[in-house]
């Protein structure tokens, strides 16, 4: 965590704890259709560069790589060669490379692991983490105000436009996040605190969970594929490009068509944490990816739970074997393989 942003935080009312920006007046959260400024401190940033970074990474990464340019970011999964997901990293073109946007607590691991296979190519491996700071605008004139803020014109989700040392990236769920060096950012947050609400990073997060995005922390390593996180429905897998690690498993899967278990959106009234287990009558099915609390639903999660335990079980899931109930809500987007019955369409 680079250090400067997090004192500029604390002077500006923040409580800084477990790596997240809290304290932001929690008894006035944003209210609806209020843009939340948010302090993206678990955020980190892996850079690649030299001449063989895009093959590099083309070879590393679940999407394609020759998409990403000046003005286009891309969502990506890191794979082990079983298929199965290390991280989801955000990809944008940066300083002559390619940032990639990931948990701060997996940043430095999933780097020794990429530079195992760098081997002979020109390729060079940074954490960043120390150096740069992100901040993140949620709610629906998050746009409005990057283009206000930064004079940069932002309209489509993974959108990217630069301006004065900063990026701003348009992400699924009504979210820009802003990235460059710290007292950049700093700088930012001041110009923009007066236009919305600051708020914790939670806030962010359910954005996310609204928009059906996965993010993969050390809680969740090692335990899905992409398609049981829906980065086949996401945009974060290209199926036309050549081989990546896990790309045998991905592809398989794909071409069999039969998905069993599928990343879902739930609320709940108890505190979820990703890691923890869903079950049905006692017995595990899923595992919570994500969770954040909402200010209307209790809290938010995503799940990835077996598609038609799901839908047979509706209203009978449960977080942990004595927990309370879980409430099926729509995703964002159609899930190809079941037809899920949600608690607004009468169970």
């Amino acid at each position: 965590m680079n250090e400067g942003w997090r004192r500029a935080l604390i002077e500006r009312g923040a409580r800084v704890e477990s790596a997240q920006a809290n304290g932001f007046d929690p008894a006035q959260p944003p209210g609806k259709g209020q843009t939340a400024l948010t302090a993206l401190l678990s955020h980190g940033v892996l850079h690649a560069s030299g001449q063989d970074a895009k093959a590099f990474l083309q070879g590393q990464l679940s999407n394609d790589v020759e998409l990403i340019s000046e003005s286009r970011a891309e969502p990506a999964a890191y794979c082990t060669p079983k298929g199965r997901v290390l991280a989801t990293p955000l990809l944008w073109w940066a300083d002559e490379g390619y940032a990639l946007g990931l948990p701060r607590e997996l940043c430095e691991a999933i780097r020794r692991r990429l530079q195992m296979y760098v081997l002979r190519s020109k390729v060079t491996l940074t954490d960043l983490s120390d150096r740069m700071a992100a901040l993140g605008l949620a709610g629906s004139g998050s746009m409005d105000l990057a283009r206000d803020a930064l004079g940069l014109a932002l309209s489509t989700s993974y959108q990217t436009a630069s301006s004065g040392g900063l990026t701003a990236i348009a992400l699924p769920g009504d979210r820009v996040q802003v990235a460059g060096e710290a007292a950049l950012v700093v700088d930012l947050w001041d110009k923009l605190a007066g236009r919305c609400r600051p708020a914790e990073e939670s806030v962010w997060t359910a954005h996310a969970i609204s928009a059906g995005v996965p993010t993969i922390t050390a809680a969740t390593q090692d335990q899905f594929t992409p398609h049981m996180l829906n980065l086949d429905l996401t945009g974060a897998v290209s199926f036309a490009k050549g081989c990546y690690t896990g790309q045998e498993i991905v592809a398989r899967t794909q071409h069999l068509g039969q998905v069993k278990r599928r990343l879902l959106h739930f609320t709940t009234v108890g505190r979820a944490e990703p890691g923890a287990g869903v079950c049905a009558e006692g017995q595990p099915v899923g595992t919570v990816v994500n969770a954040a609390p909402s200010a209307d639903r209790g809290w938010e999660l995503l799940a990835v739970v077996q598609a038609q335990t799901a839908q047979n079980a509706a209203g009978a899931l449960t977080l942990g074997p004595a927990g309370p109930p879980l409430t099926l809500v729509p995703l964002a987007y159609d899930l190809p393989e079941v037809r899920l019955r949600h608690a607004r369409e009468g169970g």
